[in-house]
């Protein structure tokens, strides 16, 4: 089996105490560790910044990227930049539906785990509730359109000072959580 692992700065493994904007070392990223644990390739797809797709362009360069990695398992993970951006997570969903609508078409022989973001810490009440409502879209969204689906919220990933990028024991529990969730879902 491989597993493909496609989201933002917090798959990419950046270091939010790094003052220099480093990078966890590969053996304590949660996409490698996964693939340790789960004795398969792991590919990291994390991209610092990275949003939902909404241009054509954009969603056409991360099908080649997703396709060009092969067929497998597909964890998207991804909502908290658009969120902070002060996106709707309505708005975030419908572009969430539009991409894997694409990705279904790219690789049809792939299944999907799309995965609801855990929320930041620190941003408020109105922060907390967008992620909220973005797990419950995005889970609606998995129904709708056949896809395995996880809210990571309950797993109370511990995160650095900014209260969004993991921290390594972060990495360590999100890897043991996304395992044992894949495991389940493989039964």
């Amino acid at each position: 089996m491989k597993i493909l692992c496609y989201g933002d700065s917090n798959t990419y493994g950046y270091d939010g105490a790094d003052v220099f904007g480093g990078r966890f070392p590969e053996d304590a990223r949660w996409p490698e560790l996964l693939g340790r644990m789960l004795g398969c390739d792991s590919v990291n797809l994390g991209l610092n910044g990275r949003r939902v797709p909404r241009f054509q362009r954009t969603i056409e360069a991360d099908l080649t990227l997703l396709k060009r990695s092969g067929d497998g398992l597909i964890i998207v993970m991804l909502g908290t930049n658009d969120l902070l951006g002060e996106a709707d997570p309505e708005d975030t969903a419908a572009h969430m539906r539009h991409f894997l609508l694409k990705l279904e078409e790219t690789m049809p022989d792939s299944a999907v785990l799309l995965c609801a973001p855990p929320p930041v810490a620190g941003f408020g009440v109105a922060c907390e509730d967008a992620f909220r409502e973005l797990a419950a879209a995005y889970e609606a969204l998995s129904r709708e359109q056949g896809l395995l689906f996880v809210d990571t919220a309950p797993w109370g990933i511990p995160t650095g000072s900014d209260g969004i990028h993991f921290t390594g024991q972060g990495h360590r529990l999100f890897a043991l959580k996304m395992g044992q969730t894949i495991r389940a879902l493989l039964r």
